[in-house]
């Protein structure tokens, strides 16, 4: 086997809930969502291929769970199907775990998801709502279309803020997922324009797309309030993104603070280090928690 390794970033749609730091290796990788925790993956064949009685002959690799690393405790491998053709467990400790415990010093890694999926609004023909991303165009037909959705399915109203409804959360992806006329593919340039896929002479220019998840300019006055207490409960979340601009960053920064605990386990991962006041009061918090 080879050791190209790659240290990237990634954010996962929709709906939004951060980004994952990655470290991929030859048929193994670790992933991240808040720098100091990794699930460690390995790459292999499924069942009908070690038997070959399938007749797809391009049935692709899957990745099974492997183990866990962190600073603290190293790393711990779990029991796997004997069947499966895993990598050894010497290369993913003189490999991935190797660069692991090399890399984690250089968090936050590169956001390499330049290819975005955007849901166009009808009216203005405007981005509205940024729906998935990915690192490669080769990837884009195998990922499937989807609605813009605010929270995953199994997200508890327990892990919500008083002030955030179920209501709320509903309008706001029923308005974006009715006034949306189609989804369309774009390559997100240097200076945060973006290319079509289908269409590479068609251009988007950088201020039609929202710094955030969606266009809240686009949204009607009944909308605004759940749109910011939205953005208020995801600002943990979406500090972990790359390319914010001073002031929503700061924004951002005022917001996270009435979540502790969400914002102090992805300090690792964050591209700017947080204003200092800020910090001070999220690890008061934290210790006070017992964190």
């Amino acid at each position: 086997m080879t050791s190209d390794i790659k240290c990237f970033s990634v954010r996962q749609f929709s709906p939004f809930v951060g980004s994952i730091q990655i470290v991929q290796a030859d048929y193994c990788r670790a992933l991240s969502s808040d720098g100091t925790h990794w699930q460690i993956q390995a790459s292999c064949e499924t069942h009908q291929q070690v038997w070959n009685i399938s007749e797809d002959k391009y049935i692709p690799r899957r990745y099974v769970l492997y183990g866990s690393w962190d600073i603290k405790t190293g790393f711990s491998s779990l029991p796997l199907d004997p069947m499966l053709d895993v990598p050894s467990l010497q290369h993913i400790e003189t490999t991935l775990i190797h660069t692991l415990q090399n890399s984690v010093d250089k968090l936050p890694f590169q956001q390499t998801d330049r290819y975005e999926c955007w849901a166009i609004d009808k009216q203005t023909s405007r981005p509205l709502a940024i729906i998935n991303s990915t690192t490669h165009d080769f990837m884009i037909p195998h990922i499937p279309d989807k609605p813009w959705q605010a929270i995953p399915q199994q997200q508890t109203l327990e892990t919500l803020p008083a002030s955030l409804t179920l209501n709320d959360i509903q309008q706001l992806e029923l308005h974006i997922n009715q006034n949306s006329i189609t989804n369309k593919w774009v390559l997100r340039n240097d200076d945060a324009s973006a290319t079509l896929i289908t269409d590479t002479s068609s251009s988007i220019p950088a201020n039609d797309f929202p710094e955030l998840l969606f266009n809240q300019s686009l949204l009607p006055e009944s909308l605004q309030s759940a749109a910011s207490k939205y953005i208020h409960w995801q600002s943990p979340r979406l500090l972990g993104l790359h390319f914010l601009s001073t002031p929503c960053r700061e924004q951002l920064e005022q917001a996270a603070q009435f979540y502790a605990l969400e914002t102090g386990k992805r300090l690792n991962i964050y591209p700017s280090r947080l204003k200092q006041s800020i910090l001070n009061k999220i690890m008061v918090e934290l210790k006070i928690r017992g964190h």
